[in-house]
């Protein structure tokens, strides 16, 4: 935003990933001649935390600010009170919710109604996450806009020479140019699904790879991580199954694979679906949740969540028929231009400029 001219200040907390990757911005050559600022602020409670929302709206009318715009339901209910406090002191600044998690159940106390009810714009990255909104909120329909999450321009570098750039990449992660290689990107967790892809492996040809790339979820009790590793070495898959660590940036990864997997049992979104789409990847991925829908339209294939033998025939039907991967590359192509960063911050633009409701 703040590189089409917008003024753009972020408000966060002391340390946090935001505010590390806010400042290594500021300090790049990318931010300047841009209106762009950070302020630390404090984090308060979830709930009725009055304090925090009354510094908060100070922030904001001190800085004449027309949006705030959020995206942690933690900060929901501090900003609406702030936006409220705003208010009652002749401000005008307004607020939008940019969606992330669902919304499962029915939200419609009256807590729930005052809660929302502060909200100007809600904003969800997916048809099925609206529907959630529309039926599960107070928040009227004409508020809520579906507006695709955003990509960063590095996903969108062509790839020339694809195969040239595949053994590349190969090379660089110790994987055989001759396999079939099947990538799961993602932390390791029992949500994730590596067990499943590693399930799959099983009664599959010799010469179908798995490249799981991520780290355990940090913070947690559980032997997930054990489990998977176990289950290679007991069906002595240790040559087909290739471990490798979180990257921030795992562009070679995807262009690695031969095709990318979602296993997933509920994704909201799903950013590694979104960032194997800008790479150019066949993407197969579970039937549910948010993947269900990016993957719909030819562009990638599904199977029903938790079932390895679905993903096994799934697998060894397009290594066996890879004439059928280019044309959902294809539609998938079409799709994801439309998460670039000059058409997203023209829509948000739009959304942001609109008059104000009665």
């Amino acid at each position: 935003m703040a590189q089409d001219g917008h003024n753009v200040r972020i408000l966060c907390i002391a340390e946090s990933p935001l505010h590390r990757a806010t400042l290594a911005y500021i300090n790049s050559p990318e931010s300047t001649g841009h209106t762009f600022d950070c302020r630390t602020i404090r984090r308060g409670t979830r709930y009725l935390a009055l304090a925090t929302a009354i510094h908060r709206a100070t922030r904001l009318m001190r800085f004449g600010a027309d949006w705030l715009w959020i995206r942690d339901p933690r900060d929901l209910d501090t900003s609406a009170w702030a936006r409220r406090i705003v208010g009652m002191l002749g401000g005008s600044t307004r607020l939008v919710f940019h969606q992330g998690m669902q919304i499962p159940k029915p939200k419609r106390s009256l807590y729930h109604r005052l809660r929302f009810g502060a909200i100007d714009q809600w904003v969800t990255p997916l048809e099925w996450l609206k529907a959630q909104v529309c039926g599960n909120t107070p928040i009227p329909p004409d508020r809520v806009h579906t507006l695709p999450l955003g990509l960063d321009d590095r996903w969108f570098t062509p790839v020339t020479e694809r195969l040239q750039h595949q053994r590349q990449a190969r090379l660089e992660l110790g994987l055989s140019q001759e396999s079939f290689v099947v990538t799961l990107v993602g932390r390791i967790d029992r949500k994730k699904g590596q067990d499943v892809l590693v399930a799959s492996l099983v009664d599959l040809p010799q010469d179908v790879h798995a490249l799981i790339v991520g780290d355990p979820t940090l913070d947690t009790l559980s032997d997930y991580f054990d489990e998977v590793r176990g289950f290679v070495r007991d069906k002595e898959l240790q040559w087909r199954v290739h471990f490798r660590p979180y990257e921030p940036y795992p562009r070679n990864a995807f262009i690695a694979s031969d095709v990318v997997v979602v296993c997933s049992t509920q994704e909201s979104v799903g950013s590694v679906t979104l960032e194997a789409m800008a790479s150019g990847c066949a993407i197969i991925g579970t039937d549910s949740g948010g993947t269900a829908e990016l993957l719909s339209g030819g562009r990638g294939w599904t199977f029903p969540a938790g079932d390895s033998d679905a993903l096994a025939e799934a697998l060894l039907t397009l290594r066996n028929h890879p004439d059928a991967i280019p044309p959902r590359i294809e539609a998938s192509a079409k799709y994801i231009s439309r998460h670039g960063r000059q058409s997203l911050t023209a829509r948000w633009t739009n959304l942001l400029s609109a008059p104000q409701a009665e």
